[in-house]
């Protein structure tokens, strides 16, 4: 009941007990509760520093509590200056926390991770890292070929939200895909490119994995990058990757060990149509008189386009447009 407020076990059996049964000297006390002599003693200790008893002077020698109404409210109010103080300390230690991230040096910024089992460890820790997001951009050679991200179906359970983009060349491979279509059927959001510039995992905004070389010795080498200019250069490429690739899905036998992995569907002709017509300078008017639709159509076409493009802007769509071949 009084532990909360900050009394030992001990403490609060003893104080309880003087309030319940009355003032005692101490040998007395020791019977009522149950306690040795020395706990008493070192009971009695605490709650006269805690302001919760007081002792009468000789012959009797007796304990006495304090009223609990009195005795209780101080305190709680010195443990509430406690965790103030806690909490005012804790503020100064997050402005030199913040302080000495501001002023690291480079080699606090960035890791050399060296060695396989080395750069297989520092992925894992990565995920690891990750309370909210994990970001990746996939691509071979892998470390383990065709083997289903375990750790990531942990974390996927524990609610981390996985985004993936997959290089053309993964789903080329049937176990690859497999294991893709695997990571997809636990919750990822993935999405296909024709090429991707480099691998790479990010854990929210604190951690980043980036091999230092896209090729068959990319596990041999890999920077580890903490919150800095290269971090945020480093989540502008994933967002710019994902904006332009294509949402992936599961396709026929997606319910057993047959599940593949499919692009969603390329834009139709008329789509092609209507984007060269707007990127070309028409209004949405001009453009359903040449197509024979009406303006209605037009506009309800390229909010599709723009939601299947990621896009926020009529300009960002064309130029999606572009970078996707549609035009």
């Amino acid at each position: 009941m009084l532990q909360a407020a900050g009394l030992t076990a001990a403490e609060e059996s003893t104080y309880l007990t003087l309030v319940r049964q009355g003032s005692a000297p101490l040998p007395q006390l020791a019977d009522r509760t149950e306690l040795t002599a020395a706990q008493v003693r070192r009971a009695l200790a605490g709650l006269h520093r805690k302001g919760l008893v007081h002792r009468t002077p000789a012959p009797h020698d007796k304990v006495v509590p304090v009223p609990p109404d009195l005795a209780v409210e101080q305190l709680i109010q010195r443990r509430l200056e406690e965790l103030e103080r806690t909490r005012e300390a804790a503020h100064r230690l997050a402005d030199e926390a913040q302080h000495r991230v501001a002023n690291r040096s480079t080699e606090d910024l960035i890791e050399i991770v060296s060695g396989r089992a080395a750069v297989g460890r520092a992925f894992d820790r990565v995920q690891r890292t990750a309370r909210r997001e994990m970001r990746v951009l996939v691509a071979p050679p892998f470390a383990k070929p065709n083997e289903v991200n375990r750790t990531q179906l942990d974390r996927e359970a524990a609610g981390v939200v996985y985004r993936g983009v997959y290089d053309a060349s993964v789903l080329d491979d049937q176990a690859s895909a497999a294991a893709a279509a695997v990571h997809v059927r636990s919750g990822e959001q993935a999405r296909l490119i024709h090429s991707l510039p480099t691998k790479l995992a990010i854990a929210d905004s604190e951690l980043a994995l980036l091999p230092l070389s896209y090729s068959t010795s990319a596990h041999d080498a890999a920077l580890l990058v903490h919150p800095c200019g290269l971090l945020d250069a480093l989540v502008a490429l994933f967002e710019t990757v994902w904006a332009l690739a294509t949402p992936l899905s599961l396709g026929d036998g997606s319910l057993g060990d047959s599940a593949t992995l499919v692009a969603a569907p390329d834009v139709s002709a008329g789509d092609r149509q209507l984007l060269s017509l707007l990127v070309a300078g028409l209004t949405d008017e001009a453009a359903a008189a040449r197509l024979g639709v009406s303006r209605r159509t037009v506009v309800r076409r390229v909010q599709h386009l723009m939601e299947m493009t990621s896009s926020r802007s009529r300009l960002q769509l064309g130029w999606q447009a572009r970078e996707r071949g549609w035009l």
